[in-house]
């Protein structure tokens, strides 16, 4: 006993040891500065400007009914000037300029385009500067792609029309990109309308807006029979450079993300685990009953919970319009409610990554290109906090974007990203080369290995202990009290009886099968029989409670189903009365919630009996 003894404490101690000596967080902050990005040499001027040509605008515009607005301009500008040039302007409208969150330009090969907003005003529009990566020399041409989001350009409200009260969403807004140069040739704007919507207005000019399959509408200046090209900012369309365009929608309205707290685990068992924990407000005029979001289609074990629990009505269907994502639909009022005008809302969502499209290995050295943003949100997101913990991991060898804060969190490597005013058409990608510490990823099984070893060494000692117990209560002989015993299990036999007599009655009298006096004068008789039986049975109780453990655990164990029969009896009486005064929302869910107190009820019925069949045994 005493070698058993001293190897137990011997394989705890040393368990205690590695796990203290594995779990020592340093949460020291190591800051690293972004690089800063010098100002480019050529400013950007209306000279030349003359000698560009825009040979191709087209313009698709994505309105959300969930407030943003999303715009893609893909243009072509040709440089018929004897000089080659490096940049363009790009307008805006000033009124429009605060409402920005998002303005990025990309090449041909979708190589991101240098940026300058230097707030310059032109007329009334704010000029932003797009640099190419290489100067475009005279008569060639290059294709750029523009993409810019939007807030509170939609207005919403409720309106009164085809005598239904019903919610308005107004858009109002630039037909055309806006450029300081000469537009001709495939000019073309389409506005996609917000799913499940209804279009109540848009503006026509002239021949141009044409409502397609229902959700788009098309602006072609081919369609304008009396201009065919754009002058600089679009001076020839005169009040028709812009277009309103109404539609009507009950089911969505405008939804905002105050926060997001976003960690992905990247452990290197391969295992890429993506948790968010999301606030989200409804900042519109409507209730809110359905969430909706976009993760990779390859997303496993999706799992969607708040501080109550598991959120019920989570379903993902396969994206449409995009085959690399699914949708995730959340219907708050399968087990919480409907999200009310200025109310927040906070959950979790999780899933997992196949790391075999993520990670790249070399021996202990492994490499992860991802989009930190893997979940997309229509929604504006003010603030978002994005945590990369690598398990396992020695050092950080290269960082394709550099974290704002870099963690040490005991064998785990945290990179802390942040973003803010995220919308949909914003993407964070990232490539992180480390190395894996392979003394901290072998001393985690070491740990559990020894953890096990220790509890079985223990389980072992204490059923040995037991036996040896067992053995020793073989010669001990137990005073079992037959008189006592037998006049306890009569009692309370008698008192079952008694009320399952009063149940059966009360039964038939709400049949009518027994007249109410009859049913009185039972349930009296019947009620101060079981009373006398109580004082009869109490010094047999007595007896059996200080007789031993076993005898006084079964008395307290019919105690409690005694008071679980009332609890039950009393359910069943406040339920019938509560649906008598019409507090129920349907005579279903009174059947189901009576249905299951009958059925509890019956399950008790046995337990009792089991009892007193466990008591009765020792008579033999």
């Amino acid at each position: 006993m005493r070698r058993k003894s001293f190897f137990i404490i011997f394989i705890g101690f040393l368990s205690v040891m590695i796990v203290f000596s594995a779990i020592q967080d340093d949460f020291s902050y190591n800051y690293q500065n972004h690089f800063s990005v010098e100002d480019p040499q050529l400013s950007s001027t209306l000279e030349g400007a003359d000698n560009l040509l825009a040979t191709n605008v087209v313009r698709n515009t994505n309105l959300s009914s969930n407030g943003l607005v999303n715009i893609k301009d893909r243009l072509t500008i040709l440089n018929n000037n004897n000089n080659p040039i490096n940049s363009i302007l790009f307008g805006l409208k000033v009124e429009d300029s605060n409402n920005l969150i998002y303005f990025n330009a990309f090449g041909e090969t979708q190589n991101t385009l240098l940026i300058e907003r230097s707030h310059e005003i032109m007329d009334i529009y704010e000029m932003i500067t797009i640099y190419f990566d290489m100067p475009l020399l005279p008569s060639q041409e290059i294709t750029l792609t523009v993409l810019h989001s939007y807030t509170n350009l939609i207005s919403y409200e409720i309106s009164f029309i085809d005598n239904e009260i019903t919610q308005l969403l107004t858009f109002k807004g630039l037909i055309f990109p806006v450029l300081p140069y000469k537009s001709e040739g495939n000019i073309k704007s389409n506005y996609l309308l917000p799913k499940g919507s209804e279009i109540h207005f848009y503006k026509q000019i002239g021949a141009m807006g044409v409502l397609v399959g229902g959700r788009n509408i098309l602006y072609d200046l081919e369609g304008n029979l009396e201009i065919n090209y754009l002058e600089p900012f679009l001076l020839n369309l005169d009040e028709n450079n812009e277009t309103t365009i109404s539609v009507i929608t009950t089911l969505t309205s405008k939804l905002e993300i105050e926060k997001i707290d976003k960690d992905i685990y990247i452990s290197p068992w391969g295992i890429i685990k993506n948790v968010e924990e999301i606030t989200i407000e409804n900042v519109g005029i409507v209730e809110i009953a359905t969430l909706s979001m976009k993760i990779p289609i390859d997303a496993m074990n999706v799992k969607v919970y708040d501080d109550l629990g598991e959120i019920l009505g989570v379903s993902l269907i396969e994206s449409i319009d995009d085959v690399s994502t699914k949708t995730v639909f959340i219907a708050l009022f399968q087990n919480r409610v409907s999200l009310a005008p200025a109310s927040k809302f906070k959950f979790f969502l999780e899933y997992y990554l196949p790391p075999e499209k993520y990670i790249s290995s070399n021996w202990l050295q492994q490499s992860i290109s991802i989009n930190l943003l893997t979940t997309k949100y229509e929604y504006l997101i003010y603030e978002q906090t994005i945590n990369v913990i690598i398990e396992g991991c020695g050092s950080v060898d290269y960082m394709s974007s550099l974290p704002e804060a870099l963690q040490n969190s005991g064998n785990s490597k945290v990179l802390v990203y942040s973003t803010e005013n995220v919308c949909p058409l914003v993407e964070k990608n990232v490539l992180i080369t480390f190395t894996i510490d392979l003394f901290e990823i072998l001393l985690r099984p070491v740990v559990f290995v020894m953890i096990i070893a220790l509890l079985s060494s223990i389980f072992i000692l204490a059923i040995k202990t037991l036996k040896r117990e067992e053995q020793i209560s073989i010669f001990k002989k137990e005073f079992i009290p037959s008189s006592e015993i037998r006049e306890f299990c009569s009692l309370y036999e008698e008192k079952n009886a008694l009320v399952l007599e009063i149940r059966k009655a009360e039964s038939e009298t709400k049949r009518k099968k027994l007249a109410k006096k009859t049913y009185k004068n039972l349930l009296s008789k019947n009620t101060a029989k079981i009373d006398q039986i109580k004082e009869e049975i109490r010094p047999f109780k007595k007896i059996l409670m200080e007789t031993s453990d076993t005898f006084n655990n079964i008395v307290k164990r019919l105690d409690v189903l005694d008071a679980e029969r009332i609890s039950i009896s009393d359910s069943l009486n406040l339920l019938e009365a509560r649906y008598k005064r019409g507090k129920l929302p349907s005579k279903a869910a009174y059947q189901k919630l009576s249905d299951n107190f009958f059925n509890r009820r019956k399950k008790l019925d046995r337990t009792l009996d089991k009892y007193i069949q466990q008591l009765r045994s020792y008579l033999l």
